[in-house]
Order: C-alpha cells, then structure tokens, then sequence
C-alpha cells in the first residue's frame, strides 16, 4: 500500500506552486522560473518520500524568508504596504520550513514512503 503525504503539504505545495505560477503569468523572469522549476522537482521527490528534498526544501524556504525580511526592512519607509505583504510572505515560509523540519506527520510520511518496495 502507497503511503500518502499528508493534506497540510499538499495544500501547501499547491497553493506555493500556484503562487510562482501567478508570478509567472504577470511577468516572466528567469529567476522566478527557476524558482518554479526547482520547487516543482523538489516537491517531486519530496512526495516520493526523499527526506533530502524536504530538508533542501525547508532550507530554501527559511533562506526565502530572511531575505523577505531584510527587504521588508529596507521597503518600509517609502512602501510600508509592501513591507507589510513581505512580512506576511516570509511568515508563512518560515512556518512552511518548520513544519518539513519538526512535523511529525511529515517525518512518518517519509518513514513509510521511504520502505515502501518499488514497483
């Protein structure tokens, strides 16, 4: 029996993916389509079960966030709007990389996805 990765992550990986696809479709950069092509092949083997694409994946998403945050700082006084929506982004990528790093759930998924036998 396949081992399914919990709901959080799923919503998570769509809604974030759907995120730099919106990114994409208002403007498109190379940056933020590597981005794009990263996270995809990230949450790839991460549903797979590979321990070491969530790891990679929490530390670009905490990485993400600091960088969030100094351009928060720096934006606030002519845009603070802008300063605001940054603080909110880099929350919740923070939030995101502590929930691969301590989240049991996660941590059982990859236990169990990674004996299950290939096909």
């Amino acid at each position: 029996m396949k081992s399914k990765p919990p709901l959080p992550l799923v919503i998570i990986a769509i809604v974030y993916l759907a995120y730099l696809a919106g990114l994409l479709a208002t403007g498109f950069t190379a940056v933020v389509a590597g981005r794009f092509a990263l996270s995809a092949l990230l949450f790839f083997f991460l549903f797979r079960g590979s321990r070491t694409a969530g790891n990679i994946l929490a530390v670009l998403s905490a990485m993400s966030a600091i960088v969030l945050l100094v351009a928060a700082v720096a934006t606030f006084p002519t845009a603070a709007l802008g300063a605001v929506l940054f603080t909110i982004i880099a929350g919740l990528l923070a939030a995101f990389a502590a929930y691969l790093v301590f989240s049991p759930a996660v941590r059982a998924f990859q236990d169990k996805a990674g004996r299950t036998p290939a096909p």
